[in-house]
């Protein structure tokens, strides 16, 4: 015989239904207020006017958009008396695949499936600003990324080379291995490479002069006068040669050292000014255009987007080291990011607070 449903049960199963059927029209609604009232907000701070806030009630909703994927999402079983609850899976940080319980998470809290982690780890043997593998500027264990033994070694090699200062390569051409500090007696580095063992100077880094003392080299005092002559500047640390496209003089080489572009000290160990005031307000325009409603005082009030660009230069000079803790919007689109100059044609994220625009793999791994 059929056992009647209990009234309360009936209740939450049809109150879940209507979660389900209404779900994607209350996020995308919410997520509109959202946005409206960052936009709104920004507006206002940069004009120097005080705006109502927006209803708790609405504000609520738009938490609830937001954070969906860390919210638990109903579901019921019905029998005599059994509700069950399940949890929308986590997303992968990189890829967005769902998750399983058993992929890494990271210290941070991000999720990342195995092939995605994995893939981090080896494109930073590769690219020196993503060593060490990082997200949300948090290390993460090498062990979570489950590197074979060959992988490691070689994980492991790369580590040490992009962690030494002044390096030290092979000077033969076809070789160009890196000869660790170990390698190097009295200024003169051997590959460590079996089939190469060339012998180089460590000071001007080409081949060995046995024992005569090293002479002017020739090659690297044309290259420095060529970056002196366009303005260029070297890594205190890796002596990597830099240019300065945008943006402050806080200059961040892919060693990871952050150093002054005008002297080559350590950051914050000079008395240097911090921007050059043309390419301060280069980039507040370009900043500034990005919030959409200060787009329509660029179109329509020319002298207010002006008086626009001039607080947010004001904001870039105190946020020049923003750390980007406010958080992203995604912004769809598309664009080049700013970190990796890599262009998405689809999206970008634009930090709330400096508004930069940065890739997914930036905003994650490298800033």
């Amino acid at each position: 015989m059929a056992c009647a449903l209990d009234p309360d049960l009936q209740s939450l199963a049809n109150d879940d239904e209507a979660w389900q059927t209404d779900l994607e029209l209350i996020r995308a609604l919410t997520q509109e207020e959202k946005q409206a009232e960052e936009d709104r907000a920004l507006a206002a701070s940069l004009a120097g006017i005080t705006v109502d806030p927006i209803p708790e009630n609405t504000r609520r909703m738009a938490m609830l958009a937001d954070n969906y994927d860390e919210t638990v999402k109903r579901r019921v079983i019905v029998n005599k008396t059994t509700i069950k609850l399940t949890s929308k899976p986590k997303t992968c940080a990189v890829c967005m695949e769902p998750v399983n319980k058993t992929d890494p998470r990271v210290p941070c809290g991000h999720a990342y499936c195995v092939g995605c982690l994995k893939e981090l780890f080896l494109s930073s043997m590769q690219d020196e600003t993503l060593m060490p593998p990082r997200c949300c500027r948090e290390e993460i264990p090498i062990h979570l990324a489950e590197l074979n033994s060959k992988e490691t070694k070689d994980f492991n090699a790369k580590r040490l080379e992009y962690s030494t200062t002044d390096r030290l390569y092979c000077s033969q051409p076809t070789c160009s291995t890196f000869i660790p500090a170990t390698s190097i007696v009295n200024k003169i580095g051997t590959c460590p490479n079996l089939k190469c063992q060339m012998k180089t100077c460590a000071i001007c880094k080409g081949v060995s002069h046995d024992d005569l003392e090293c002479p002017k080299d020739e090659a690297t005092t044309a290259v420095l006068a060529v970056a002196k002559q366009e303005g260029w500047t070297r890594c205190y640390r890796c002596r990597a040669v830099v240019e300065l496209t945008q943006g402050c003089y806080h200059m961040t080489c892919r060693c990871r050292a952050e150093f002054c572009y005008l002297c080559s000290t350590a950051w914050k160990n000079c008395s240097c000014v911090q921007w050059d005031e043309a390419r301060l307000f280069q980039e507040a325009r370009v900043r500034t255009a990005r919030i959409p409603h200060i787009e329509i005082h660029r179109n329509n009030e020319r002298r207010n987007f002006e008086q626009y660009v001039i607080q947010m230069a004001d904001q870039l000079r105190n946020n020049h080291d923003c750390r980007h803790a406010a958080g992203w919007v995604y912004t769809s689109g598309g664009g080049r990011c700013e970190e990796c100059r890599d262009y998405l044609p689809r999206y970008l994220y634009c930090c709330r607070r400096c508004h930069f625009m940065a890739c997914n793999r930036c905003r994650h791994n490298r800033l």
